[in-house]
């Protein structure tokens, strides 16, 4: 009898996390779409060129961003 009430417990706890998890990481999945407009972008830095330079500036030409992390 203890068994099996401890054993509900366990499975109702486990449920109750994975939902939880489950809630927790639908934002991480509300992506773009295709067609969406891309984010703005702010450059710490702009590499082979003058510091003040915009997006407005750059408007037009071809713009190579390489995007990378270590994680």
């Amino acid at each position: 009898m203890k068994s099996q009430y401890r054993r509900q417990v366990d499975v109702k706890g486990f449920s109750f996390a994975l939902l939880l998890s489950a809630l927790i990481s639908l934002p991480a999945f509300a992506g773009s779409e295709v067609g969406d407009t891309a984010p703005e972008l702010k450059p710490k830095g702009w590499f082979n060129m003058e510091s003040g330079t915009t997006w407005q500036d750059l408007e037009g030409k071809l713009v190579l961003i390489e995007k990378w992390a270590t994680w």
